[in-house]
């Protein structure tokens, strides 16, 4: 982290390539390695798929080749992990909004000017009726 602040004036970048990379070292199950752009070519599903059964090692290859790497000697300290330092700035642009017409801004205030005549006249029309029958009873 510290390297990586010295490229940025003292600061780590969170939505910089080379911090997304140092997280998946940190936390490899939980966060992808960050590929540089351009570099690996996405697969579907069904390409993927169609070559997976062809590499299969069975029970007793995949012992072999766990005490081949056991007797090696190779201490986990001494097993570098892969790292580029190629830094990519992840920064999402905001899209520019459309300009609105006149006539979009025209028609807003068409329906905010019949709201508040609609709300005028339900008011005029409650007044009325409370104020014009003083005398009346109503039957519940």
């Amino acid at each position: 982290l510290e390297e990586i602040a010295e490229r940025h004036g003292g600061r780590v970048p969170i939505h910089g390539r080379l911090f997304a990379q140092w997280m998946h070292h940190a936390y490899p199950r939980e966060c992808p390695f960050p590929h540089a752009s351009g570099t690996v070519q996405v697969s579907s599903r069904k390409e993927l798929s169609s070559g997976f059964g062809e590499h299969v090692l069975g029970e007793d290859a995949l012992r072999a080749e766990a005490e081949a790497h056991a007797t090696e000697g190779v201490a986990m300290e001494a097993c570098e992990l892969p790292w580029t330092s190629e830094e990519e700035l992840f920064v999402h642009a905001p899209t520019a909004r459309p300009r609105e017409g006149w006539l979009r801004h025209c028609v807003g205030v068409a329906a905010m000017a019949s709201m508040f005549v609609a709300t005028l006249r339900s008011a005029a029309i409650g007044a009325g009726s409370v104020g014009g029958r003083k005398g009346e009873k109503c039957l519940v």
